[in-house]
């Protein structure tokens, strides 16, 4: 009884070693038949990209911008596209995403349809709709901010409207700046500023 088992384990192997190759080469030639044929005399395929408008007008795809303020905070500066200007004194970019994170802890998140980064003066404005979020539970929304690279200090001239912890302000400026490093952040808001206070149960 043994042997017949042992007579089919081996011609169950032998059959394997014929027929599997035989699958294997089949596989291998239903693709090549199967495959798109490549015509030699076409020309290769490439992006559809207007070259002479990129020389004519060079951009950046998802440019990013990273430092180190005086007071110590960590500076982000991203965006979905930007173009340098022409005498490269700057650029304008779009989609912009501005993240400040001190070393205690706070943060400010700024987002921005437009603006644009001036490194010769070391300032970046941002307009359109923007929205500027901390970590002490301030929104707001305003027009154009202006900030600088070297030093915590967000700046709007115009109108804001902000949701607070302790309710709702409006006011014709605001002014988000630190002394020193290790120094407490301060939100300030001035000309016409109206507060509708919600008090907490």
């Amino acid at each position: 009884m043994a042997r017949n088992y042992d007579d089919t384990y081996s011609w169950l192997v032998a059959g394997a070693k014929i027929v599997l190759p035989l699958m294997a080469l089949a596989l291998l030639s239903t693709l090549f038949l199967v495959s798109e044929r490549i015509d030699p005399t076409q020309p290769v395929p490439y992006a559809d990209i207007d070259l002479d408008e990129l020389a004519r007008e060079p951009r950046l795809t998802q440019p990013r911008f990273a430092g180190v303020t005086e007071d110590g905070a960590a500076l982000t500066v991203a965006a979905s596209g930007a173009r340098p200007d022409a005498v490269g004194t700057g650029a304008s970019a779009t989609g912009i995403v501005v993240r400040i994170e001190s070393p205690e802890g706070f943060t400010a998140d700024i987002l921005a349809d437009e603006g644009r980064l001036d490194p010769a003066l070391g300032e970046v404005r941002l307009t359109g709709s923007v929205s500027l979020r901390t970590s002490a539970g301030y929104a707001i929304a305003t027009e154009a901010v202006s900030m600088q690279t070297d030093r915590t200090r967000v700046e709007s001239p115009g109108m804001v409207v902000a949701e607070a912890p302790f309710g709702q302000i409006s006011a014709g400026t605001m002014l988000l700046s630190t002394a020193a490093a290790g120094a407490p952040h301060l939100l300030v808001f001035n000309a016409g500023v109206k507060l509708i206070y919600h008090p907490v149960n």
